[in-house]
C-alpha cells in the first residue's frame, strides 16, 4: 500500500474496464476520502474526446485518484487538470534525459510521441465540489512492439525514452507526493498558467488545430487564465475550450 498522510486508502486491482468508471461506481463508498485506485489493466480504458485508451496489462500505470477530503477540495479545482498535467510533467522530466512537454490539454509528450495522459471529472453540489475524479495513464515498459500498428508512430514508453526497468512504486511516490505538496498552486492560478506555458507543446509554432467541426491552421500561443487554448488565426487571436493539436504520423 502506497502511504502517504493525504491519502486514505490505495486500491489494487488486477484488471478493470476503466478505473475512471470504478470511482464513479464507488463514488458514495469514498465519499470524504482520498483514494487511489491502480488497475494493472483496463479492458476499457477512456482517454480525450472519448478516445481509447490503450491499457494492457503490467505495462504501464492506469489508475484514479479520488478527491473527497474536505480539505483537500477547499483549494480551487479550476485548473485542476492542468495542474495534475504539471505535476506528471515534472515526475515524467525527473526520470528521464528527453525534452518532456504537454501538449494541450494535458497528454505528456516526449519529443513528439505521447506517454501519458490525464482525464479529469468534477462533481459538484450548486458551485461546491463534492469530489473529483482524475484518471492518469502512463506507459512505462512498452517496447514498440507492444503497441498497436496504429499507435506505433505517435506513442511512447518510459522505458524506451531511457528508464531502464520503470519502477511503478517509484513513479507513483514521486507523482502521489508532488501532487499533494504543491496543491497550493491551485490558489495561485497566474503563476500556475506561467509554469503550464513554460512546458507547452509547439508553443508559438505553426499548427493545425482539430475541432469536432474542422481543421485550422494557426499558430498555438498557450493558455489563457481560464486554460483556454490560444490559436492564432490570421491577425485575430481565438479562445478554445475543446479541440486539439492536430498530431501527424510520419512518412
Amino acid at each position: 500500500m502506497l502511504d502517504h498522510p493525504d491519502l486514505d486508502e490505495t486500491i489494487f486491482l488486477d484488471s478493470i474496464d476503466s478505473t475512471n468508471m470504478e470511482a464513479r461506481r464507488r463514488r458514495s463508498d469514498f465519499a470524504h476520502r482520498n483514494i487511489l485506485l491502480i488497475s494493472d489493466e483496463q479492458t476499457a480504458g477512456i482517454g480525450q474526446q472519448g478516445r481509447r485508451w490503450e491499457s494492457m496489462a503490467k505495462l504501464g500505470l492506469w489508475m484514479t485518484l479520488f478527491l473527497g477530503r474536505p480539505s483537500t477540495l477547499a483549494h480551487s479545482l479550476k485548473l485542476l487538470s492542468l495542474y495534475t498535467g504539471l505535476i506528471l510533467q515534472h515526475t515524467v522530466d525527473g526520470l528521464v534525459s528527453k525534452d518532456i512537454r504537454l501538449k494541450w490539454p494535458n497528454d505528456i509528450m516526449i519529443g513528439s510521441l505521447k506517454c501519458g495522459g490525464v482525464l479529469t471529472e468534477i462533481q459538484w453540489h450548486g458551485n461546491i465540489p463534492i469530489s473529483a475524479i482524475i484518471g492518469i495513464g502512463i506507459n512505462l515498459s512498452h517496447d514498440s512492439t507492444n503497441f498497436p500498428p496504429f499507435l506505433r508512430h505517435s506513442a511512447t514508453s518510459l522505458q524506451l525514452a531511457g528508464w531502464k526497468n520503470p519502477d511503478r512504486g517509484k513513479f507513483l511516490d514521486l507523482f502521489v507526493g508532488g501532487f499533494f505538496q504543491q496543491l497550493g498552486e491551485l490558489d495561485t492560478p497566474d503563476k500556475l498558467i506561467a509554469k503550464w506555458n513554460s512546458v507547452a507543446y509547439k508553443l508559438n509554432e505553426n499548427v493545425q488545430w482539430q475541432t469536432q467541426a474542422n481543421i485550422i491552421d494557426g499558430q498555438f500561443l498557450g493558455i489563457n487564465q481560464d486554460g483556454d487554448a490560444l490559436i492564432r488565426i490570421g491577425s485575430a487571436i481565438r479562445n478554445f475550450q475543446n479541440g486539439e493539436i492536430r498530431q501527424l504520423n510520419p512518412g
